[in-house]
This record gives structure tokens, C-alpha cells and sequence, in this order.
């Protein structure tokens, strides 16, 4: 299949990379984040017919909730010229949203039939997006991830671990709890769906994926920093992360449920604890080894 990912450098945009070149199998067409900024539909237009496209993977909106730029109007009318555009020309369309479509009321992990009530402006966002993308197109496939995190910025982990290697004290959720994922983890299940849509299963429907293991935001960062306290910026790192505890305050819980996804595609979960290391080793590698950390 050839692939038009938009995000190509984002961290997913790198692990699906990275997935893709020694398999062979698909031909990945990448754009990178700012060049997905667009003002008029006409240059959606150019980048979609400039070549045969069979799929367009979205990772636009997952990539922005996860750095600094904010998600809102724009992003609706450019989700809106592309699904226009795939719908017009038979492209399928694979958008990939989040768990923050929910309110995190329930206390067991969301499953696809239930209905998004998200309570702040990017999960309220992320909801409009999927309903347009829904009333405009056929083929559409929509996977909703937990929390992405990975070694390269922008994404929580490498957020956190800037402010504690600068001195900063960060203060972390203790109230907030969902299942992870690592990028290289999100990459691999997209290659595996994508082999299956080019084998012919057709590309319709929604889907959850996270890593095996609820957590709290809390307990997430103290794992990390039992990895990252080898590293000479974090030896004393962990006094300077405090829990935020607001009493009284509704606990949030944003797990997926993901068995309609292994049902259907064959897909098992792995645990987001192995990609720990991995994630704060990379971010080492880039931002602290060799005077390579630009904070």
C-alpha cells in the first residue's frame, strides 16, 4: 500500500519509520507537522493528487495533544478539506484519536460502545473530529490510543524529563490513571492493521489500543525516574517530582478496553513497563549525550 502519514516527524511519525524499512511491505509517503498547517483546501488538494494514494494515516491530532500547539478551529476545517478530498477519490482514511474523547468517569476501562462525553476542549475537539470524519467518509478506521509517550519530544515523558534535568520541581496527577503506550508499541499494532487492510479486510470501524497495566500519572513518572536516575542529570531527580493530590477532586480514569481489537485483528497488547528503559535511554541519547540537550 502506499501511505501518506501526516506527522512523519513526530515520534510516532519516527517509530513508524523505523517499523516500516526493513519490512518492505508498504510504501510510506511522509509530511512533516508544519507542512500539515494548511491555510486553503487547494494545498490539501496539491499533496493528495500529487501521486496515487491508497491510505491516509492521520497522526496529526495525537502528535499536537501531546506538545505545545494548540487543537481547536483549524484543525476541524483541515480534517474537513481531507475528508473531503479521500471521500472524493476513494482513499481510505485511518485517524488516530485518544482516550481523552471520554470524561474518565467510569470506573472500568471504555469500551468502543461507549459514548464519548469528553469534559475539556482537546477531547471535545478530538469528538467533532471523529463524528466529521464519520458523516463524511466510507472507508474510515478509527484507532483511539492511551497515553503515547517515547523517548523524542514532543510527548509527556520527554516533557517531564526537560523540566527535571533544568531543576524544575514537576508536579504529577495522582488522580489520573490509564494504560500507556509506547510509540514503537502504536506502530507496530498500525503495521499490523495496515497488512490486513492490504490483504483485503476492509477499513471501517473503532478501535482501542493501550498497553497492558492501569497506572496513575504518578506512578508512571516514579517508573521512569527509577530508569532515568542512572542518568547523571537525574540522580537527584526525584525530589523534585510532587503528587498532585487535589482533595475532593473526581478521579479520572482513562483506560481502554481493547479486546474488540485482538477479536478482530489478532492484536495482543504487550505491557508499557518493557519500553520504560527503551523511552528514557533514547531521550538520553538525543537531548543529554554529547551536549545534545537544548532545554
Amino acid at each position: 500500500m502506499r501511505i501518506l502519514v501526516l506527522g512523519l516527524d513526530s515520534p510516532l511519525g519516527y517509530s513508524l519509520r523505523s517499523f516500516a524499512a526493513p519490512l518492505m511491505r508498504h510504501e510510506i509517503i511522509g509530511v512533516e507537522m508544519d507542512a500539515t498547517r494548511w491555510r486553503r483546501e487547494r494545498q490539501v488538494k496539491k499533496l493528495i493528487r500529487r501521486q496515487p494514494i491508497d491510505l491516509i494515516l492521520d497522526a496529526r491530532l495525537v502528535t499536537q495533544i501531546d506538545g505545545v500547539d494548540p487543537v481547536g478551529h483549524p484543525d476541524i476545517e483541515r480534517t474537513q478539506w481531507l475528508a473531503n478530498l479521500a471521500a472524493r477519490d476513494q482513499i481510505s482514511y485511518l485517524f488516530l484519536s485518544s482516550a481523552r474523547v471520554f470524561s474518565g468517569a467510569l470506573t472500568r476501562p471504555y469500551r468502543e460502545t461507549d459514548r464519548p462525553d469528553a469534559q475539556d476542549p482537546v477531547g471535545e475537539t478530538l469528538v467533532t473530529l471523529e463524528d466529521l470524519l464519520r458523516a463524511t467518509l466510507d472507508d474510515l478506521f478509527i484507532l483511539r490510543l492511551g497515553l503515547m509517550f517515547g523517548g523524542r519530544r514532543p510527548n509527556p515523558l520527554a516533557r517531564a524529563l526537560d523540566a527535571l534535568a533544568r531543576g524544575d520541581v514537576v508536579k504529577v496527577s495522582e488522580q489520573v490513571r490509564g494504560s500507556p503506550v509506547h510509540v514503537a508499541e502504536v506502530a507496530r499494532v498500525i503495521h499490523g492493521i495496515v497488512d490486513q487492510l492490504s490483504a483485503g479486510a476492509p477499513c471501517k470501524g473503532l478501535y482501542h489500543y493501550s498497553g497492558i497495566g492501569e497506572v496513575t500519572a504518578y506512578s508512571f513518572m516514579e517508573t521512569v525516574l527509577a530508569n532515568a536516575s542512572q542518568y547523571s542529570p537525574f540522580e537527584g531527580a526525584r525530589d523534585l517530582m510532587e503528587g498532585n493530590l487535589n482533595e475532593g477532586s473526581q478521579k479520572i480514569g482513562l483506560s481502554l478496553d481493547c479486546a474488540e481489537i485482538r477479536h478482530q485483528f489478532g492484536i495482543q497488547q504487550l505491557s508499557w513497563r518493557e519500553f520504560v528503559p527503551r523511552a528514557v535511554k533514547r531521550y538520553v541519547e538525543l537531548y543529554v549525550e554529547e551536549g545534545g540537550n537544548e532545554l
